[in-house]
């Protein structure tokens, strides 16, 4: 049955004067819960501006994501940049009073509140393909998007009357994939909506226990049915000695057998605090599954902050980027030419982890050189270095083959064919010369001077002479010379 055609109770004038059964009329009945709407003004009212996990990691990737720099390439591949363009002008200057990372953490506040992020391009011909003088954020929630069979027709902006109309090439719409809604993304509010609404309600409730004694509800019971007058005289004792935190835990005397009986879960059974925490870490979940770390539900520590930072970016920030750089470069960048596109080793939360990396990628391209697996100029591709003007060669058995002869090398090695191809010139040794010598067959050998002489064989002794001139002088035989030896066996003969 529906709450309208709800039968309803309908009590006398002196039954509601009772003040026993005007408290049971209050205390009668289950009330609906309030709950957010469903709209974009509620998910930035009731999400961003009254909820703290909602507007601290709002805040958290928007502030990330409008601190990286925007470069100007020539081309996709970012090799080459350009310095300075009116493309550039425009993106570090969107506006008058408005500077480039408070336009792109708008954009990218709007995108995570409600799903949807609009920006608007003006000129001052309104050429829908000339480039812009000026670039703004419009507000989700005042954006209406009007539809043929084509398509989005034109954009509506804002709250008066007539709204604004512009047409579909002066507005850029990125959304958040909703599923079942091909026109309007979806808000990851609107998936917390229940636990953001339990969480206000439980903050409520905490506040109003302070308020009231710091003491769940309940009442205060008597068997003696109380006159109007004791009735406004006992609650007014109660509220001025036991109410408001200046009186909380004071002991509560009363008379008349009055006492106290609690109508609701004492605050152990009740505890909103880890409700709290629990809260936050669903909430953190849904948008984007943001590093707890950084709400302070985590340890903190050096290592955490770090990878929670790396997280960050890599999981959450990087990925909504290159869905902006792609709708950029689609709807802004051919206006003026180039490609458009946000560095990501100007991050320095993750500058260290790219450099770890790109020092793997250059290991293993010289690792896969050196077994042959790939090629000079495809290992100076992967360590990031530019290409030198040589002929591309591959290493085989530690020999460098060009990549056009690789062919006959391999069918030189398998035997197919008599002369493998020779190594390159540089790996030759230069031609030696030989002088060739004459040699006196009548000389008998002579030893060399790196040989070690052998001692001739023992003479008998020689009687001796009679005469000076007769006497030989008889020297050791290592200490004499080439030259000197072959004199002596010329004079012999």
């Amino acid at each position: 049955m529906s709450r309208r055609n709800r039968r309803q109770r309908h009590y006398d004038n002196d039954s509601k004067a009772d003040p026993n059964v005007a408290y049971v009329v209050s205390q009668q009945g289950v009330a609906a819960p309030a709950m957010m709407p469903r709209n974009m003004r509620s998910y930035i009212q009731e999400g961003y501006r009254s909820s703290k996990t909602v507007f601290r990691v709002v805040g958290h990737i928007a502030r990330a994501a409008a601190g990286i720099k925007w470069k100007h390439y020539t081309d996709e591949s970012k090799k080459r940049e350009i310095t300075t363009s009116p493309l550039l002008d425009l993106w570090k200057n969107p506006a008058p009073k408005v500077a480039g990372t408070q336009f792109r953490e708008a954009m990218i506040a709007y995108y995570c509140m409600t799903g949807n992020s609009y920006l608007l391009g003006i000129n001052a011909n309104q050429n829908p393909t000339a480039p812009f003088d000026e670039l703004y954020n419009l507000r989700p929630d005042l954006t209406k998007i009007k539809l043929d069979e084509d398509g989005p027709l034109y954009y509506e902006f804002g709250n008066f009357t007539p709204p604004r109309r512009y047409p579909e090439p002066f507005v850029m719409h990125n959304k958040l994939f909703a599923g079942n809604d091909d026109v309007y993304g979806m808000s990851p509010v609107e998936v917390a909506a229940l636990l953001i609404d339990t969480q206000k309600a439980g903050q409520k409730w905490n506040l109003g226990l302070l308020n009231n004694m710091a003491r769940p509800g309940g009442a205060w019971v008597t068997d003696a049915l109380l006159g109007a007058q004791e009735y406004k005289t006992l609650k007014d004792e109660i509220r001025k000695k036991f109410a408001g935190p200046r009186n909380a835990g004071e002991t509560a005397i009363l008379h008349g057998g009055v006492k106290w009986q609690s109508m609701s879960m004492s605050p152990y059974e009740l505890d909103w605090l880890e409700s709290d925490t629990k809260g936050d870490r669903d909430i953190a979940g849904i948008f984007f599954n943001f590093p707890l770390f950084l709400l302070g539900l985590a340890d903190s520590t050096f290592s955490n902050q770090e990878e929670a930072r790396y997280a960050l970016y890599t999981e959450i920030v990087f990925p909504i980027l290159d869905m902006f750089q792609d709708s950029l470069n689609m709807w802004l960048t051919p206006r003026y030419g180039g490609y458009l596109g946000y560095d990501q080793e100007d991050v320095e939360a993750i500058q260290k982890r790219l450099q770890e990396a790109k020092a793997k990628e250059s290991e293993r391209a010289q690792a896969e050189f050196t077994g042959g697996t790939v090629t000079f100029h495809e290992a100076r591709e992967i360590q990031g270095k530019a290409k030198l003007p040589c002929k591309d060669f591959v290493i085989i058995n530690y020999i460098p083959v060009h990549v056009e002869d690789l062919d006959d090398y391999i069918a030189a090695m398998a035997g197919k064919t008599i002369a493998p191809p020779a190594p390159p010139q540089h790996q030759l040794l230069p031609p030696g010369q030989t002088t060739v010598t004459p040699v006196d067959e009548t000389i008998p050998d002579i030893p060399d001077d790196a040989t070690p002489p052998t001692k001739p064989p023992a003479k008998p002794p020689v009687a001796p002479a009679k005469a000076q001139d007769d006497i030989v002088e008889v020297v050791p035989y290592d200490a004499i010379s080439r030259d000197h030896y072959r004199e002596l066996l010329r004079a012999k003969r």
